[in-house]
């Protein structure tokens, strides 16, 4: 079964509606229960969807919002070894480079981000959602 490691931004996408990003998560996400591919993020990923939509909506919202996402996705831990790598790394942005080890602990093969760039240091391979959805449109 395949995995793909969904970054927060794409499931921000999804959850705030943010044009034109949003249809693309979804149509990602209704191909995944098609194929039975499984989606995973991090559970840094859940802390900071909540916090920004709680600040940008509300705590209740933030909180159903998030109950939501998690019937859709499984979330990953994080750990020491993903924190030592992540100071390790050459990522620019910190963040991102937890994302990245968090994948490659949990072996995950892809990870699907609207920031491909961010992840240039990744032995992963990266995909936005459309580019991941015209990959396997091709195959």
């Amino acid at each position: 079964m395949k995995k793909l490691f969904i970054d927060s931004d794409v499931l921000l996408d999804l959850l705030l509606d943010r044009e034109p990003f949003s249809e693309d998560i979804a149509n990602l996400i209704e191909k995944s229960i098609e194929t039975e591919v499984k989606l995973y993020s991090s559970l840094l990923s859940i802390a900071n969807i909540h916090y920004i939509i709680g600040r940008l909506e509300n705590m209740k919202k933030a909180d159903l919002k998030i109950r939501k996402i998690l019937k859709i996705i499984n979330v990953e831990n994080l750990g020491q070894s993903v924190i030592d790598k992540a100071l390790k790394s050459k990522f620019k942005d910190f963040e991102d480079s937890i994302q990245n080890f968090c994948a490659v602990e949990a072996e995950h093969e892809i990870i699907i981000t609207r920031n491909t760039r961010d992840y240039k240091e990744s032995e992963l391979s990266i995909f936005t959602p459309r580019e991941y959805l015209a990959k396997i449109k091709s195959e």
